[in-house]
């Protein structure tokens, strides 16, 4: 699939928190979300695995223990096992915060008007089953005209969405910006560079902007290094907290 020469950029808000408010409330839940738009947040950003059964989950790790304290793979339980698993593990007073199916997620995003910044997180080996469960719930439940971009460390992952819903735009994810950043977003078919923050250059990150392409970084957690990436022009910045980064920095127009 061909990036046309001057693509539109994927627009996000400046400040999009990152796996929800995840410093004030378990990382990827409802309470994040919800803590998220109570703060002020327009958009925030979540990732999404799937179970052995295709049902889409939001979850960052391939493995359950650090957000639920229980053991496995996200990707071999059921759907039945999962919907037992509580997401709150590590933060007092979230103890029976339900990992969320996207599909509830979703419907949380959508009631409180929020963009959305989805990646894709695909075990090696199935990337395109991983992708095609997510577009079937999005299918179903995404509104046309609200802002969602997918986001992947895996081109794979984003061919496959380019391919089933073309009409959502799509991120590449990565370290730092790299020599070929041309070329890797014309196989990955995406508009956005999202790239880590504390790797960020400020000559090819001008370069890619130039070129018409969005760049945001990640994870942004204090004002001082957000203020100067957007001085330095990027678009915007995935941040822990968002309330602060919304009181304090100020965003160029």
């Amino acid at each position: 699939m061909d990036i046309p020469d001057s693509p539109p950029i994927a627009r996000l808000a400046p400040i999009i928190a990152h796996r929800g408010a995840s410093a004030d409330a378990p990382e990827n839940t409802l309470a994040a979300i919800v803590r998220a738009a109570d703060d002020g947040t327009r958009a925030v950003e979540i990732d999404v695995n799937t179970s052995a059964d295709g049902v889409p989950y939001v979850h960052h790790d391939e493995r359950l223990t650090r957000c639920t304290g229980h053991p496995g793979r996200l990707h071999e339980q059921s759907a039945a096992r999962l919907d037992t698993l509580y997401a709150g593990a590590g933060m007092p007073g979230f103890e029976r915060e339900p990992l969320a199916r996207l599909e509830t997620l979703l419907g949380l995003v959508i009631g409180r008007r929020l963009a959305l910044n989805l990646e894709i997180k695909p075990p090696p080996g199935r990337e395109r089953i991983t992708t095609t469960a997510i577009c079937d719930v999005l299918e179903r439940c995404w509104p046309a005209d609200r802002t969602l971009v997918f986001s992947s460390f895996s081109e794979t992952a984003l061919r496959c969405a380019a391919e089933r819903l073309p009409e959502l735009p799509r991120a590449l994810l990565a370290g730092a910006i790299p020599p070929d950043w041309r070329t890797a977003l014309e196989r990955s078919a995406a508009i956005n560079l999202h790239c880590a923050a504390r790797l960020f250059d400020a000559a090819p990150a001008a370069e890619l902007r130039a070129a018409g392409h969005g760049l945001y970084c990640f994870t942004v957690n204090d004002v001082q290094t957000a203020q100067g990436l957007f001085d330095a022009g990027i678009d915007g910045v995935f941040t822990d907290h968002p309330a602060l980064l919304l009181e304090q920095v100020r965003i160029p127009t």
